[in-house]
């Protein structure tokens, strides 16, 4: 905006003098103003549009990052003043070197009263010159640890991860050490796992690679280090280390909770229990179980009233067959179902949660019914509110306020994020804007299975059947 104010002042300026000019009997004293009015305005017009095509074109294309307030702020100065020294000297004829010597005592006194100010811009000058990081990267200052937000001339300031914003002078940045996690570049995650020693390492390597390359927003282009890292015999412990990369620091915490809320699952369905102390210590003390519980602890009486949801005409001797042959798993929020599980020729009857398997190319409504029947409480308590939220924010662009309650009553009606958009589509009369709404829905569909339910191994796919919530199934093996 500000380069098209001055493009039209140069123009009018220019209009102007040639008309002036023109006339006859007119003050020199008058064309020369303007004429220096016309040289100043066209010369911050280009300086402004260099300072726009370095900072904003050839900066951003080079770097792949936005260009700072303090990188725009040094550039325009630097252009404003070789323009106007340029039109100063050459198009007026000033003697600039006269000029200075004149102003070098003001300068000095100015340069002293502005010291820290001065020092302040200085570094920030340095700091742009290094280049060591950017706006949206993550920098540790001593114990302040945040986004960066703005890189100004005076000072910077970052967004800290407790939702206050800090601003720190430059001259603190150039003189304190500075780590920094950048926005556009993997960050290594390390941790240390507890294993019993009775497990094979092959067996725990698998399990721990299978869960964190399955877990989203870990980088899988670096594979997953995984090691013994140190033997723990009193305790009957093997430690492993474990380092793998996420997509950025931001994810970090989030990322590392994830993976190791899955680990402790999928060890748990392979049966793989830390111990408390040592087993020679367990057959000491006599009264010690040798083994902690298993979880979920579902009782034969239980395992047999669920099979007998899928086959009701079973025998007394081929249900107690049944029970013994039946396996355990439980699943953590969003994990994958069977992906580190062998797949067997069986029965998968789900004892608590939601089972989710994705579709493609499917036709709202027309697999709801089995939803209806399951579902025991509201279906808005499983949904996540950052989805309902955003849904909510877009349907409001079209309808206004009254999205908020429509949203709440679509969401008692369906858990797919494809069908609740079209639910709410109804609401919306014109068409083109009822079209654009939609497009924000995803090209995929849920399938949801819920308690009491029972799928196969051809449902239960690794790549499109999720758990949400935690979700306990029963593998149930089919006869040969």
């Amino acid at each position: 905006m500000s380069t098209l104010i001055l493009t039209l002042f140069s123009i009018f300026f220019g209009l102007l003098y040639s008309f002036i000019n023109a006339l006859p009997d007119l003050s020199s004293g008058v064309v020369d103003v303007i004429w220096c009015l016309f040289l100043f305005s066209i010369s911050l017009t280009i300086s402004q549009f260099f300072s726009y095509l370095i900072t904003d074109v050839i900066f951003s294309k080079v770097k792949g990052k936005a260009s700072s307030d303090l990188l725009r702020f040094i550039v325009s100065i630097i252009l404003y003043t070789v323009s106007l020294t340029f039109v100063l000297k050459y198009a007026l004829g000033w003697n600039l070197t006269a000029l200075i010597t004149t102003s070098a005592l003001l300068t000095a006194v100015i340069g002293f009263a502005l010291q820290a100010t001065l020092g302040n811009l200085f570094a920030g000058v340095a700091i742009q010159l290094e280049q060591a990081f950017y706006i949206g990267d993550v920098i540790k200052i001593g114990d302040k640890l945040g986004r960066v937000e703005t890189l100004q001339w005076r000072s910077m300031s970052i967004q800290t991860f407790d939702g206050t914003r800090l601003v720190i002078p430059n001259n603190k940045i150039s003189t304190e050490t500075v780590e920094i996690f950048p926005s556009n570049k993997p960050v290594r995650i390390t941790m240390n796992i507890p294993c019993p020693m009775n497990e094979s390492p092959e067996t725990i390597h698998t399990i721990i690679l299978k869960v964190i390359i399955a877990t989203p927003n870990v980088y899988t282009e670096i594979k997953p280090f995984i090691r013994i890292h140190e033997y723990d015999t009193f305790r009957g412990i093997i430690w492993y280390q474990v380092r793998y990369f996420v997509n950025n620091y931001l994810l970090e915490h989030l990322v590392d909770a994830t993976v190791k809320n899955r680990l402790w699952f999928a060890l748990n369905r392979h049966h793989i229990y830390v111990p408390l102390i040592s087993h020679v210590l367990m057959e000491e003390a006599g009264s010690i179980e040798k083994s902690p519980p298993k979880y979920p602890n579902l009782s034969k009486e239980t395992i047999g009233q669920c099979i007998l949801q899928i086959n009701k005409t079973i025998t007394d001797q081929n249900l107690d067959k049944k029970i013994n042959a039946v396996n355990v798993y439980a699943y953590a929020p969003g994990e994958l179902i069977l992906y580190t599980e062998q797949k067997i020729n069986a029965v998968y009857y789900i004892y608590k949660g939601i089972v989710k398997i994705r579709q493609k190319n499917v036709t709202i409504h027309e697999n709801n019914q089995r939803l209806q029947e399951n579902v025991d409480e509201k279906l808005i308590a499983y949904w996540s509110s950052d989805i309902l939220n955003e849904v909510n924010h877009r349907l409001t662009y079209y309808i206004g306020p009254i999205a908020e309650q429509l949203v709440k009553t679509a969401a008692q009606k369906t858990l797919d994020v494809r069908e609740l958009y079209y639910l709410l589509s109804t609401h919306i009369d014109d068409q083109n804007d009822k079209t654009q709404f939609l497009s924000f829905a995803p090209d995929y569909s849920f399938q949801f299975y819920l308690k009491d339910s029972w799928l196969t191994n051809d449902d239960l796919s690794d790549h499109n059947a999720f758990a949400q919530g935690e979700t306990i199934l029963l593998e149930i093996p089919n006869e040969n």
